[in-house]
């Protein structure tokens, strides 16, 4: 299985991305709505603020980008960022079907609650998740410049958001066999 460990903020979801705050207003109880109602999920159990900046401020050039790296290296995704949840588990598996990206999902990485550094903990959870699942292949997509220390093959580190080139290097790094 080939896996891409997603961060969500600085990946796909710009700094600056800040939409989710001008449209929350009474349209934005009915946005919750709709989207229940198109993808059978309760997103109302979600904050609504999560639920508005997937909608409103995560890049599309990213997610298209994103998609496209799944799609021609067959990978599935582990979340790995701050956006998981302990109490709904199936959080970005329903945050990602609003860009249908939720097909991908496989599981959010465990959460290791250690007073660490981000990107320390960031990969004691990862490799946990290389040492639970059968993995042949992986790409941590992150914007922590010091991941790239724990996997200096395996790393593809974005700026604000998934550029091209940072989409051609996830496909050359999930492509080659280990």
């Amino acid at each position: 299985m080939k896996i891409v460990f997603l961060d969500v903020d600085g990946v796909l979801q710009p700094y600056d991305a800040e939409y989710r705050f001008y449209e929350i207003d009474k349209k934005a109880k009915r946005l919750v709505f709709d989207l229940s109602e198109k993808y059978d999920v309760d997103y109302e159990k979600y904050s609504i603020y999560d639920i508005l900046a997937v909608y409103y401020d995560w890049n599309t050039e990213a997610v298209e980008r994103l998609r496209k790296v799944l799609d021609e290296t067959n990978s599935k995704i582990i979340i790995s960022s701050d956006w998981k949840s302990e109490k709904f588990p199936y959080k970005m598996r329903d945050l990602l079907k609003i860009h249908n990206l939720d097909k991908y999902w496989y599981c959010d990485n465990t959460i290791i609650r250690k007073v660490l550094p981000m990107e320390e903990v960031r990969h004691l959870e990862i490799e946990d998740s290389l040492k639970k699942y059968s993995i042949d292949n992986f790409v941590v997509l992150d914007d922590l410049k010091k991941l790239g220390i724990y996997y200096p093959n395996n790393s593809v580190i974005t700026y604000n958001y998934m550029s091209i080139n940072n989409m051609n290097d996830c496909i050359k790094i999930l492509k080659k066999t280990r």
